[in-house]
């Protein structure tokens, strides 16, 4: 460093990209003082962020060419590097297909390429084993290329790992420093970024898209970028074992085209397509091209479409006018090198490019090597891929390891934490995301945004105000209290009035005693394992879990145990400050907090024994019972118990999964999100909102957000009918004045930072789809999603339970017994109830069950049963029914729960024998003056009447005098 110069480094990097950050890491292996400027706030910011994370093998660059040269020895170096770096990274082999002779002949010239590229092992094999090795492919496959050496990774994570290696080895990180001008000075460069200059004796431009800028600032060979904008889908990890290659179609004139790949994280990806623009900084995705990647996908995998995916973006990538990277030093200008239109196979070239330039600045600069530089980072084992052991293991070494703040993926607080508090500063959430895994899940947030916040406040000592989501100026919310920090490090609830969001009623003597049990068990320093043993282990503490715990004690289950993931039970009610509640079950109108108050007392004075903030992880069969495991601040559980109850709950549909193109701003939360920012933590999120979707929390947040002041523009529903409850309707908007739009949907968001606008369009009532030309843009700064509940099933799947494709639950019988003999399910997890007050008599059920089963009076699950039971067919006009069987020694009356499929008029619901609603007996009967999918219905039907049947169906049609009585059980809120 130059003795005199205010912030001199031997060598200023400008972008932390995969470019950058690799870069840095190799110049660290040399006695230089070196600084990375990135104009964004965190490392790879630009099309590292967002590309197919995909390790090339190096058969498609032209010979001879820089791509063909680096693509083969980076490849070859990322096992060693990932080893170094402590990045996962897997060989899981690529695949070209071809569909007819033409493509065969491209294949043969890749072949070609790879033998004078160096790559090794590359082969031709005929569709039916194209076909064998990837059973999922299309039919009219005609042969394929295989690449063993082709590989996928996380680039972020390789990106971050080599930054944190290199700020390890002594290089400096600088966010929110863009450059805005470099100056060949005497010595070296003069660097201005963010208001502050800086000396380098050289320069690595390895600034992405902008790369082309900095370059044209210096030299007289100017070249120029166009940005490439490539949209994915990116899908659930239910879709993770569909390839196991990378799959590429034939390349054309813009590239390999799209792909259908795993991911390193157990997703699959589709995409991209390829389209020149003039921004290089826009990253929206649009309908046509969403639309387009999935289309061409299905010629790979002929199943493809928009269904299973969890969320849909845009990269960019910086494609030059030669075709080929420009690596190296400026002719014209020495101490000047760049890393520039670094596109396609960018990513794989990064080790081999940062190893060469690194040797290029050093032999420039005459530096020696560096003999304290450590090539290794320790690794990270997320909590997520640990056996039991080791989760013992990093529990006991820090007690918030037990708490799983992301469900999803399983990210713990203390991985939160250690994020937080690492060598590299977070200054967004997304930074979190990309770090930990945190809100990658397929509920992409909805859970888990709300406690990240209020953790990155009480660690940070910033503001939720002050958070970003992902680009400077992207707050997560509008406005908190002042005093936010203080309260949230006091451990505090943010909403006066206590965690209920309202007064506490004066507590029993009993609920103290549960209250400081409850407290001193989340203590640390306590017990890292508890093992016990109940007849009963209920999984959630929702309306559906307490009422099963209950009822299973008051059946006899001598033991009974409650487990929920919060600190106190209630599971949303505990945010559903709105009245409502209890008309069915406690004959009184009570907010959530009161109906969840006298579910919690009554499971004290059971004597149901409860741990809370457990996260349960998974059920293991133990052959005369099961072994619940969870994590709970300070201890791993093992539980064995005789039966398990699900009542797990539901999730809501996010925005990923609802294909919405455009930005990704900040702004956007579910319904659910929304209100736990507001009635927990007592957050404003927006100032002017737009409401998609009409369910019931949607109606209920509209009317929340008014009376806080937030201008509610209008709640829009993509079906003619609104998904809410009649009540809701009226209760919500019309006494507010807050408009309903049937039949309109939104299908683009605005915004590069906050959300801007939202852009809605009619929908045609028979295909959905919106109709082009109704497009209106509605400006605001917060859409609020009420698109759906799905039931939370993660745990059922860890113990083989059987789900509905239709409801997203188990299928179970009359018992609520699942498939898995001893489990039994109910609630919102079974299937989506519009009201707690069944939710809580299902729960009472599953509870008399389990407890009878534990007591060895009934016989197991679906599979024991000595004779089929009785299918139950959802027949017309109804979309599904619960339960979809009855075993053939059911007694007394059987409650059947369904919803219909469209609004029906002077409807007739009829349980009968044939689906021939003329034919077979009529085995029950109800009525009703209407009936709408919103609406949850139930009716009985009498075991006796069953005997000799195989199978009953249960249909809904019109055709009773609208101004005849109801006597079906439904109702509103």
């Amino acid at each position: 460093m130059q003795e005199g110069k205010a912030c001199s480094f031997d060598v200023v990097v400008v972008g932390a990209g995969i470019a950058g950050c690799t870069a840095a890491r190799e110049l660290a292996r040399y006695d230089l003082s070196i600084c990375v400027l990135e104009a964004g706030n965190d490392i790879a910011c630009g099309a590292t962020r967002a590309n197919s994370a995909i390790v090339h093998a190096g058969f498609d660059p032209v010979p001879g060419t820089l791509k063909a040269r680096f693509n083969v020895e980076g490849s070859k170096a990322y096992p060693r590097w990932c080893d170094e770096l402590g990045v996962q990274f897997r060989r899981n082999g690529s695949m070209v297909l071809a569909f007819d002779d033409e493509g065969r002949l491209k294949l043969d010239e890749l072949v070609r390429r790879a033998d004078a590229n160096g790559v090794e092992g590359v082969r031709i094999v005929s569709g039916s084993r194209a076909r064998e090795m990837e059973p999922n492919v299309s039919p009219e496959v005609a042969c394929a290329l295989v690449a063993p050496t082709g590989g996928i990774v996380d680039p972020y994570g390789f990106a971050f790992a080599a930054a944190e290696n290199a700020c390890g080895n002594g290089v400096r990180f600088l966010f929110n420093h863009r450059v805005e001008r470099i100056v060949r000075v005497d010595g070296g460069f003069r660097v201005d970024a963010a208001r502050e200059g800086f000396f380098a004796r050289a320069v690595v431009n390895a600034a992405g898209l902008f790369a082309d800028e900095l370059n044209n600032m210096v030299s007289a060979n100017r070249f120029s970028i166009t940005p490439r904008r490539g949209e994915y889908y990116l899908y659930d990890t239910e879709y993770a074992t569909t390839f196991e290659h990378t799959m590429f179609q034939v390349p054309g004139p813009l590239g390999k085209g799209v792909l259908v790949t795993p991911t390193i994280h157990g997703n699959m990806l589709i995409g991209p397509n390829s389209v020149s623009q003039a921004s290089k900084t826009d990253l929206s995705t649009t309908q046509e091209g969403l639309a387009d990647i999935v289309e061409r996908a299905r010629r790979t995998w002929p199943a493809a479409s928009p269904r299973g995916a969890i969320t849909n973006f845009a990269g960019l990538r910086a494609a030059g006018e030669s075709g080929d990277f420009v690596i190296g030093e400026a002719v014209d200008v020495p101490g000047f090198f760049n890393i520039a239109c670094f596109e396609s196979p960018g990513l794989t070239s990064a080790p081999a490019v940062a190893t060469f330039i690194a040797s290029q600045v050093a032999a420039r600069l005459g530096a020696d090597g560096n003999p304290s530089f450590n090539p290794r980072r320790a690794p990270q084992l997320p909590f997520m891929a640990m056996t039991d052991e080791q989760r013992e293991h990093a529990i006991a070494s820090d007690p918030a390891f037990g708490h799983v703040v992301c469900r999803c993926c399983e990210v713990t607080e203390a991985e939160v934490v250690r994020a937080l508090h690492g060598p590299l500063p977070v200054l967004s959430l997304d930074a979190i995301k990309w770090r930990t895994g945190a809100t990658m899940g397929r509920c992409h947030g909805g859970f888990c945004s709300p406690e990240l916040v209020e953790i990155m406040s009480r660690e940070l000592g910033c503001s939720p105000d002050a958070i970003d989501k992902r680009l400077p100026g992207s707050r997560m919310i509008a406005s908190a209290r002042a005093d936010y920090v203080e309260l949230v490090r006091a451990g505090k609830p943010a909403v006066a009035g206590g965690p209920f969001g309202v007064a506490d009623e004066p507590r029993s003597e009993a609920r103290e005693r549960h209250a400081e049990v409850g407290s001193r068990q989340a203590e640390p320093g306590g017990r890292a394992r508890i093992e016990d043993s109940f007849d009963v282990v209920v999984i959630g503490g929702g309306a559906a879990g307490m009422a099963a715990a209950v009822s299973a004690r008051r059946a006899g289950a001598a033991r009974v145990a409650m487990v929920d993931r919060e600190k106190r039970p209630g599971g949303v009610l505990k945010q559903c400050v709105h009245n409502g509640f209890g008309l069915h079950r406690m004959k009184a109108e009570l907010t959530g907090p009161e109906y969840a108050a006298q579910e919690e007392q009554a499971v004290i004075d059971a004597g149901v024994a409860c741990e809370y903030g457990v996260s349960v992880l998974h059920i293991d069969d133990e052959g005369v019972g099961k072994l619940v495991v969870g994590t709970r601040f300070g201890a791993e559980l093992f539980f064995h118990a005789k039966a398990v109850v699900l009542a797990t709950g539901s999730r809501e549909r996010g925005l990923g999964a609802l294909g919405i193109a455009g930005a990704r701003p900040s702004g956007v939360y579910t319904a659910g999100c929304a209100q736990n920012f507001m009635n927990l933590q007592g957050l404003v999120p927006g100032s002017t909102a737009v409401v998609l979707g009409s369910g019931d929390i949607g109606l209920i947040m509209a009317r929340r957000m008014t009376l806080s002041g937030i201008k509610v523009l209008g709640v829009y529903e993509i079906m003619p009918f609104s998904s809410g409850l009649r009540r809701n309707i009226v209760q919500c908007l019309d006494d507010f004045g807050i408009p309903l739009h049937l039949s309109r949907t939104v299908v683009r968001l605005e915004g590069e930072t906050r959300l801007q606008a939202v852009v809605v369009a009619d929908v045609d009532p028979a295909t959905r789809r919106p109709i082009e030309g109704t497009e209106e843009r509605i400006p605001c700064d917060t859409l609020v999603l009420s698109c759906g509940l799905i039931p939370e099933n993660e745990v059922a799947k860890t113990a083989g339970v059987a789900l509905s494709p239709i409801t997203g639950g188990a299928i179970v019988d009359e018992r609520l017994a699942t498939s898995t003999p001893g489990i039994f399910a109910c609630g919102n997890a079974l299937h989506v109830h519009d009201l707690a007050d069944f939710a809580s008599e299902e729960g009472e059920r599953a509870g008399a069950f389990a407890a009878a089963f534990a007591r060895g009076e009934v016989q197991g699950g679906l599979a024991s049963a000595d004779e089929a039971p009785i299918e139950v067919v959802a027949g017309e006009g109804v979309r599904y029914v619960v339960p979809q069987m009855i075993s053939h020694d059911a007694e007394g009356a059987v409650m059947l729960s369904f919803r219909v499929s469209d609004v029906i008029e002077g409807v007739r619901f009829e349980v009968r024998e044939s689906e021939d609603v003329s034919a077979g007996e009529v085995l029950a009967r109800a009525r009703d003056v209407v009936a709408v999918p919103a609406e949850m219905k139930r009716m009985k039907v009498d075991a006796e009447s069953l005997a000799g049947c195989s199978r009953i169906v249960v249909s809904a049609v019109s055709g009773l005098s609208a101004r005849r009585a109801p006597a079906v059980e439904g109702g509103a809120r």
